[in-house]
Formats: structure tokens, C-alpha cells, sequence
């Protein structure tokens, strides 16, 4: 029976959102496979590896406060997407970048690939 199910991507996504939200790197490495790819946001350079990963990953637990997940991930085979909320240390929640993170999962349940869809209208200051 394959470990990748529906309910196994929602769970990932939600830990991937703790994680960052813990500053646990090692746990964030942990979802992805050795060769996962990276591209945060679209358009970027993609991050290819483990190697490059952990270095992107410890800007973003360097610079992220909070992360949650905005509503329910969707899931379908091999692929989950959801809608999440950063918000950025030193700013006290007054400020929050709004992404929506589509995973690519393999069959042993581990992200293959992560992409974040976000641009300038998505970074919203409280009033």
C-alpha cells in the first residue's frame, strides 16, 4: 500500500507550516526527497538538492516568524496545493505574505517538488 494518499499530503503541508514556524530545518529537509526542487517564488531560480535547499530554507526559518495554512490543502494523486500565510519576524504580525504552495510528492510520500506563488500584491501591511 502506498504511503501517498490524500490525507498524507494535507499532513505534510501542514507540518511543512510548523516546521517553518518551529525554525526546526531539520524537519523541513525531512518532507523532501535528496533531489526536490524548489522554486519559491515562481519565476525564481529554482533550488535544486538538498544541499541548496537547507541554505534557502535557513534564510526563510532566519526570517520567517509564523506560517499557517489559510484553508484546507487540496489534494489529488500525486500533487497537493494550499493557500499560506507568512509573517515575517520583527514585525510584530503587521505584516503577512499571502502564497499559494503547490507540492509534486513521490510514492514514498516525500515532495519532489515545491512551488510559491506570490508577488507584490500579495505582501499586505495591517492598517
Amino acid at each position: 500500500m502506498s504511503v501517498l494518499t490524500e490525507q498524507h499530503i494535507a499532513d505534510v503541508m501542514q507540518q511543512y507550516v510548523d516546521a517553518i514556524t518551529e525554525g526546526d530545518l531539520e524537519k523541513i529537509l525531512d518532507l523532501f526527497a535528496d533531489d526536490a526542487v524548489v522554486e519559491d517564488p515562481v519565476g525564481s531560480e529554482p533550488k535544486r538538492g538538498k544541499d541548496a535547499l537547507r541554505e534557502f530554507y535557513q534564510m526563510t526559518v532566519d526570517s520567517v516568524e509564523k506560517m499557517v495554512l489559510d484553508g484546507n490543502a487540496r489534494a489529488r494523486e500525486k500533487w497537493g496545493a494550499c493557500a499560506m500565510r507568512a509573517y515575517p519576524k520583527g514585525m510584530e504580525g503587521k505584516m503577512q505574505v499571502e502564497t499559494l504552495d503547490v507540492m509534486e510528492f513521490n510514492q514514498q510520500g516525500k515532495v519532489v517538488s515545491m512551488t510559491a506563488y506570490f508577488g507584490d500584491n500579495n505582501i499586505r501591511m495591517e492598517s
